[in-house]
């Protein structure tokens, strides 16, 4: 009997060991599942803010063609040939005939100069000396009076200048240009001038006047225009002088390439598969108000480049262009 009821008590056992095994087996299930559930919600998640979190940008393909680089540099308008009058005697100018801009021709009467000693005689009325002691000053040239050395009455010794005459065909523009860049000045060569009133000149270099300018160490070129040129002595006009050119060069937008802080390093941002954006280090070559001409690497018109959201992107960062 004490047997039997020791069977009946361990059979107990075992079935209530079951129950609570089956049980913890279904608590295991139902965990399992939930955290199943919950995984791919955070997967979704996941993905949804990749998706939202791709940066909108604008591309540009590559453009084969012709590129100039130009520096602007300064033109000052001055006469070449000024002619000095002097006087032929000495004594006092009785008559000036010219103003300082004043057109004058060859011969025209400039000053008419009485000697000191007719000046002397001025009161004696004998008319038997015949003698008035004046003489008239004419204009050697054809030209512009620049400057008036002397006014009525005053007393001028023999040779002293009387005034300036500027030969208005020798008007020229004098090109100042930094020693570095003379394998850049093409002497015979055409350049455009553009006046302080945005009028242009069509001009070209003549000679270069052998002499540095020891303070800005510029040299200085002579352009003259095809027709003689109307302007005021002292002008500052600007010329552009082309320094790089390229036919067939690699061509993008100037808003395609970036630079770090000491625009010691230069890149652009290439898409790949349509939303992978990428940084090339690129090397620069000829450059324009808003294209840039692209060295290094090779690219091809295939290639797609980023010219906005690319600045402060990522070395590899997800994009999505838009139009």
């Amino acid at each position: 009997m004490n047997l039997t009821f020791g069977i009946i008590k361990q059979k107990g056992i075992i079935n209530l060991l079951k129950y609570f095994l089956g049980f913890y087996l279904l608590l295991i299930l139902a965990s399992g599942c939930n955290h199943e559930g919950r995984k791919g919600d955070d997967d979704d998640e996941s993905t949804s803010s990749v998706v939202k979190g791709k940066i909108e940008v604008t591309v540009t393909t590559i453009r084969i063609g012709k590129i100039s680089q130009y520096e602007t540099l300064n033109a000052t308008t001055s006469y070449l040939l000024n002619a000095s009058v002097r006087a032929p005697m000495g004594g006092y100018i009785r008559k000036v005939n010219v103003t300082p801009g004043q057109l004058v021709k060859e011969g025209d009467v400039l000053f008419t100069v009485q000697s000191k000693e007719a000046a002397a005689m001025k009161g004696i009325k004998d008319t038997s000396l015949h003698f008035n002691g004046t003489t008239v000053v004419k204009a050697t040239e054809t030209g512009i009076v620049k400057t008036i050395s002397r006014q009525l009455d005053d007393y001028v010794q023999d040779g002293d200048e009387l005034c300036t005459i500027a030969n208005g065909s020798s008007l020229v523009l004098m090109l100042d240009v930094p020693y570095e860049m003379r394998k850049s000045i093409n002497i015979g060569g055409s350049y455009t001038v553009t006046l302080p009133d945005g009028e242009t000149l069509e001009t070209h270099i003549t000679s270069r006047i052998p002499e540095m300018d020891k303070a800005v160490q510029m040299e200085r070129y002579v352009l003259r225009g095809s027709a003689p040129l109307s302007l005021p002595s002292g002008l500052i006009a600007s010329v552009k002088i082309p320094t790089k050119s390229e036919d067939n060069a690699v061509i993008v937008p100037k808003s395609a390439v970036l630079c770090n802080e000491t625009q010691s390093q230069f890149w652009v941002v290439k898409l790949f598969h349509d939303s992978l954006a990428i940084k090339i280090p690129i090397e620069k070559g000829a450059e324009t108000k808003d294209s840039v001409q692209l060295v290094k690497p090779v690219f091809t018109t295939r290639d797609k480049i980023l010219v906005s959201g690319n600045y402060g992107l990522a070395d590899t960062a997800l994009v999505k262009v838009t139009r």
